[in-house]
């Protein structure tokens, strides 16, 4: 009887970590942000924002052919292998200003070609102050997902967002460099 309990619950804790990954979109009208067909405007960071902090290990942000999920391109993500010293944490952003006014939702389509799992976060940074509006973090395993990001508690500063962020923390290791796609980017008012 105990081992049905754990295994019920185990399977509805499960359940609700991963409910915003390969759910049906909420409703709403949807607008593409970024598909990568007319350019890259995401930049990768180095370092963490105040240019003196933490390492990151994001080395690259590039189009690619290799894999999207609409139009001919996405954008590849890389980082360095994740050492036992390293930091296990990445950034990618986009700048520019923005007024997303009513954006409840931001959705990204990802694809993980390596056998590991990331765990991702959306940050939208809004007005002159930069406040930091970040949801909660989601697990990308390997294979195709669709995720969505609930921005609905920072709508009060969507109207001036300054930066878009996708940041990757994990605490494993792995070895070798690697790398994501991320495609389709759509805000859902």
């Amino acid at each position: 009887m105990k081992k049905i309990f754990f295994a019920l619950l185990i399977l509805l804790t499960s359940t609700f970590l991963y409910a915003q990954v390969d759910i049906p979109l909420p409703k709403g009208t949807e607008v593409l942000f970024d598909g990568f067909e007319n350019g890259n405007y995401w930049i990768w960071a180095g370092f963490d924002w105040d240019q003196f902090g933490g390492h990151k290990i994001s080395s690259g942000a590039n189009i690619s052919m290799d894999w999207s999920s609409q139009g001919r391109h996405s954008l590849e993500l890389t980082m360095e292998a994740m050492t036992a010293d390293s930091s296990k944490s990445a950034s990618w952003f986009y700048d520019g200003t923005n007024d997303l006014s009513g954006t409840r939702y931001l959705v990204v389509d990802f694809y993980n070609p390596e056998n590991y799992t990331y765990n991702i976060t959306a940050v939208f940074q809004a007005t002159d102050s930069w406040k930091w509006c970040q949801g909660p973090s989601y697990s990308i395993a390997p294979g195709e997902h669709t995720v969505v990001f609930d921005m609905s508690a920072f709508m009060d500063y969507a109207y001036d967002v300054k930066r878009i962020t996708i940041n990757m923390d994990n605490w494993e290791i792995y070895p070798k460099e690697s790398h994501f796609y991320i495609d389709n980017i759509r805000i859902i008012k």
